[in-house]
């Protein structure tokens, strides 16, 4: 049995999200973000730790994250 977790995002992100999804082959916005953290999962080039914190930094500054 699997047992699953939530994760929040902005609803003003997910709006976003929808509509883009509207001309791309995924079903949902969960479906899409789980392909691409699998695919950076899977990818050979890792980002450094300042990648991270500016990434981090930059989807705060967009409200995507608290």
């Amino acid at each position: 049995m699997s047992s699953y977790t939530t994760i929040s995002f902005k609803k003003d992100f997910v709006r976003d999200l929808e509509a883009y999804l509207e001309e791309e082959p995924f079903a949902s916005p969960k479906e899409f973000i789980k392909h691409l953290v699998i695919r950076e999962m899977e990818a050979d080039a890792a980002i450094t730790e300042d990648e991270a914190r500016r990434i981090g930094r930059k989807l705060r500054e967009l409200g995507y994250v608290e």
